[in-house]
């Protein structure tokens, strides 16, 4: 007899306990993250950060939050089949809305070279429906495990509209070396257009990621998305998946300073507002959470801040008044100066 039994409960105990570590680790011994951003001039050296082999249901998370202390984005190349096991397709939706990307890595995390063509497709593809079903949209890059690709694998992935993103900073955190040894092996090749990978299942990448965003502050490097993994058509794909009682979703798409003005535009859609209407909130200098404005009848916005301070990332939402869901985070986004 076939037994079915519900995970929600469980994913609901799963984030409980999530929530509640996070505060933990970050109120002892977490807590003293500085805030950086750009601060006098522009930043001209870039860095991408990569995390494979998650998601994790407590590091991943923990992951995000000290991103967002510091307004940096990453990308992310889940292993297909822990993304359908640990994540719902909102907290997927949730990674994009903080504007942090995502590509494929297998389904399994098997050596791509040594598979049949049949095992190959297999391996490639059903991470990227997966992802499609979850988001509206199939990657457009992959990173094969371990690194081991050839033309075979090159090829099925081009067949499957994938490009491979490499690293060229590598620190095995998995193979738990001392920090002090990882983070002299990234000093060592951390320059303009290094991309760090990193892994979102294991502790140490927390204590590693947060030296890293300390010793090379975002207010000398600027840390970005992967290009060959942005999403083609982001706001009609990932709008297309939604219904009603799903959050909303959004993206912030620049942060610029001009003059003593902070710029933020975006789009934010909900199918509860088909025309538009959404408020967006930020965070001001204070911390006190304050309204911009209303989306227009394309979903998207551009506010100019005022009440703000150029060495804390400013934070958006989207605000959910008078439905029974919570306010749907746009992540916390370091400016640009324009």
């Amino acid at each position: 007899m076939l037994v079915t039994v519900s995970m929600e409960p469980l994913r609901r105990k799963r984030r409980i306990f999530t929530f509640v570590l996070i505060g933990a680790l970050f109120f002892t011994g977490m807590s003293s993250l500085s805030l950086n951003s750009v601060s006098g001039s522009e930043v001209d050296k870039t860095i991408y950060l990569t995390f494979d082999d998650g998601p994790h249901p407590i590091f991943t998370p923990l992951l995000l939050s000290l991103l967002e202390e510091h307004g940096v984005k990453a990308t992310f190349f889940p292993i297909g089949h822990r993304l359908e096991e640990r994540w719902l397709s909102d907290d997927l939706n949730d990674l994009l809305n903080r504007g942090h990307l995502l590509g494929n890595h297998s389904w399994t995390h098997r050596e791509l070279t040594k598979q049949t063509q049949d095992d190959l497709y297999y391996q490639l593809n059903t991470p990227s429906e997966l992802i499609e079903n979850m988001t509206g949209f199939r990657p457009n890059c992959f990173r094969a495990p371990f690194g081991d690709r050839n033309y075979k694998v090159l090829n099925a992935a081009e067949e499957l509209g994938m490009k491979h993103v490499d690293w060229s900073i590598d620190p095995q955190e998995w193979r738990e070396p001392k920090i002090e040894e990882a983070m002299e092996h990234i000093s060592e090749r951390y320059e303009d257009g290094a991309i760090l990978l990193l892994h979102d299942r294991t502790f140490l990448s927390l204590p590693i990621l947060k030296e890293v965003l300390e010793r090379f502050p975002s207010s000398e490097w600027s840390y970005k998305t992967i290009p060959e993994c942005m999403v083609n058509e982001e706001k009609k794909v990932r709008s297309s998946t939604r219904e009603k009682g799903d959050i909303p979703i959004g993206n912030v798409k620049n942060v610029f300073k001009i003059d003593e003005t902070l710029r933020v535009s975006g789009w934010a859609y909900d199918p509860y507002a088909p025309n538009g209407g959404l408020k967006i909130k930020h965070s001001g200098k204070t911390g006190e959470v304050k309204s911009l404005g209303q989306t227009n009848l394309n979903h998207e916005f551009s506010f100019d801040i005022s009440d703000f301070d150029v060495d804390t990332p400013v934070c958006l939402w989207i605000e959910n008044e008078g439905l029974a869901r919570h306010n749907t985070f746009l992540g916390c986004h370091n400016a640009t100066f324009g």
